[in-house]
């Protein structure tokens, strides 16, 4: 596609003065599907490594004739253009089989979390209007076996799938044996109206491969539908386009690619190791979708081996050279006494993206030292593609989550009605600012070509996410309020939907967070607000322990260092000391699981 059709000489673009000069603010895009992503791959790499899982592997050529195989029994079960296949798996062979098979005949993804329990999946399978379920037979077992599947009156199939059927045949023979890798022992055949399928056969009655031709406007037609975490109701399902997503692995290449030239390098031979879920936008595009576009090797994990300096063999021995994670993620693997055996062993890893919540200059740096590659911090969410803006990498700045990406843009605006957009903030210490400065502090709003179609289902939750300004470009209204500091770089202060009224004062929870992170004797911490008869909400922090510290630190130690530390109206009024802290999937901590039911 041409360059950005709609002027954008009108916008504040202060992060131009500290831009990575090598870094193309405009790029090209193709207009292909994400089937067509892969088979373009395919044939320019078609001898390279494609996937890696427990030491089975297959290239790039053998991958796209899997992926056209199922593409085509798809078909013949009679999924054409617009159907909805649900993909219920762990990070393994099958999902990427799957999902672009259904990319490569038009047909929609709808993955799910492997953790959601019967009543989430009926939700999304009722919402989505899914024909198909792909499931992992131990996940169907514990979650549906025994449910009335009448609940799901779109379903017409469920394809069975275990996870021994990509494992070298020791491994799974032995895994199977002594109960290591589990699988359900008797598959239903079929139940009231749903037939079941298992995932070989339906591979087999793929051949020979008929796939139907199939007419594709990428930036019209949805490939994926992902489910947001449900903070606010049920969970909505965001309608990505191929091109939302195709758009999204470029401008991360570019990013990346450019300012490190090393990179470029390993187009075609390099790794990029998935630990995050690639039911989650974060591992779907920042892991695999990017993996593919580059020719990269996925190695996946299907949960965070243990002990987690596991993780750096696998990475020592396969040649990952990139890779998407959490803060969670990074803290746990310094925390690894074993990890520092792998210190300057790890050559080929050249660089981490973070994402999901802020991470801690000091779990920067120790990654770094242990590994020798560089992590940056990027911002966005499902609604994105997920990605919005990265730190570069030459100039990464503390407590900020860097630049728009190429072809994107971000605006503050006034956090109760959104259309007054609000100037740079020119302060020297922008960490020192709070809610109360708010000529400068307001909600994110995000605008590029991989921001979604919009909410399935959903029309007036899309009409205020979703808005055109008066030069005819649509924004992105994210609920999280931030700033842009003197430097042109994007200050992320907190959700909207979080903010606490205390006494009239709005306090910030993560900026009381970032401060209780200074107190040595504390690994996690969450504040939210609780209701209170005298001052509407009060601020509550709960805190888990670094495990030396762990029987050794009282609350009431804590509550006087906040004191002592933490402005009057912000320190917390009540703190709790909790074995661990509740999280997402990818390791983000849920305020909302926190405060009071």
């Amino acid at each position: 596609m041409s360059k950005q059709e709609i002027s954008d000489e009108y916008i504040a673009q202060p992060w131009m003065e500290n831009w990575p000069e090598e870094v193309p603010r405009h790029l090209e895009y193709p207009h292909i599907s994400l089937g067509q992503l892969f088979r373009d791959t395919a044939k320019k790499y078609p001898d390279s490594q494609a996937i890696w899982f427990e030491g089975w592997k297959c290239t790039y050529g053998e991958a796209d004739q899997m992926i056209d195989q199922f593409a085509s029994a798809l078909s013949k079960m009679g999924i054409k253009k617009g159907d909805v296949v649900a993909i219920d798996l762990p990070n393994t062979p099958q999902f990427i089989i799957a999902f672009y098979a259904i990319s490569r005949i038009g047909a929609i993804a709808n993955p799910i979390i492997p953790l959601n329990r019967f009543v989430e999946i009926v939700h999304q399978i009722n919402d989505s209007k899914a024909k198909v379920l792909i499931i992992l037979d131990s996940i169907f077992e514990e979650h549906l076996h025994g449910k009335d599947l009448r609940k799901m009156p779109s379903l017409k199939y469920i394809i069975l799938t275990e996870i021994a059927e990509y494992l070298p045949k020791i491994k799974a023979v032995l895994g199977k044996a002594l109960g290591k890798v589990p699988y359900m022992k008797e598959w239903p055949q079929k139940q009231d109206k749903i037939i079941f399928h298992a995932f070989q056969e339906v591979l087999e009655r793929g051949t020979p491969i008929k796939i139907p031709k199939v007419s594709f406007n990428p930036q019209e037609d949805t490939a994926v539908l992902i489910y947001t975490g449900g903070t606010t109701g049920l969970p909505k399902g965001v309608r990505t386009s191929h091109y939302n997503l195709v758009v999204n692995a470029i401008q991360a290449n570019e990013w990346s690619q450019k300012q490190l030239p090393e990179l470029e390098e390993t187009l075609g031979k390099g790794g990029m190791f998935i630990v995050l879920p690639l039911a989650h936008s974060f591992g779907l595009s920042i892991g695999m979708n990017i993996a593919v576009s580059n020719g990269y090797k996925m190695i996946l994990f299907p949960q965070p081996p243990t002990p987690l300096s596991k993780m750096l063999k696998i990475i020592q021995k396969e040649g990952a050279t990139f890779g998407p994670g959490v803060p969670t993620l990074w803290n746990k693997i310094n925390l690894d006494p074993k990890s520092a055996d792998y210190k300057g062993k790890l050559k080929t890893l050249v660089a981490c993206l973070s994402g999901a919540s802020a991470l801690p200059l000091e779990v920067k740096q120790e990654f770094e030292e242990i590994t020798g590659s560089r992590i940056i911090e990027g911002y966005g969410m499902s609604e994105t593609s997920p990605l919005l803006t990265a730190s570069p990498f030459h100039k990464y700045k503390e407590n900020t989550v860097g630049f728009p990406v190429s072809d994107t843009y971000i605006k503050i605006v006034d956090p109760d009605e959104g259309k007054k957009i609000l100037p740079q903030c020119m302060q020297d210490n922008c960490d020192e600012c709070g809610a109360e400065q708010t000529q400068y502090i307001g909600e994110i709003c995000g605008s590029g070509p991989q921001v979604m179609q919009g909410y399935l289902n959903r029309p007036e939750a899309t009409e205020y996410a979703l808005r055109k300004d008066d030069h005819g470009r649509t924004w992105y209204y994210t609920t999280d309020i931030g700033c842009i500091d003197k430097d042109g770089y994007l200050r992320i202060k907190d959700r909207k939907r979080d903010m606490i009224k205390y006494k009239g004062h709005s306090v910030f929870p993560r900026e009381v967070e970032d401060l209780i992170y200074m107190h040595p004797a504390v690994n996690e911490v969450g504040v939210v607000g609780v209701p209170d008869p005298e001052t509407g909400q009060t601020i509550k922090a709960y805190i888990s322990l670094k495990e030396e510290f762990q029987g050794k630190v009282a609350t009431e130690e804590l509550m006087e260092w906040c004191k002592e530390n933490i402005s009057p109206y912000k320190y917390p009024r009540i703190i709790e000391i909790i074995p661990e802290l509740p999280k997402s999937v990818v390791g983000k901590i849920l305020r909302r699981e926190l405060r009071p039911k």
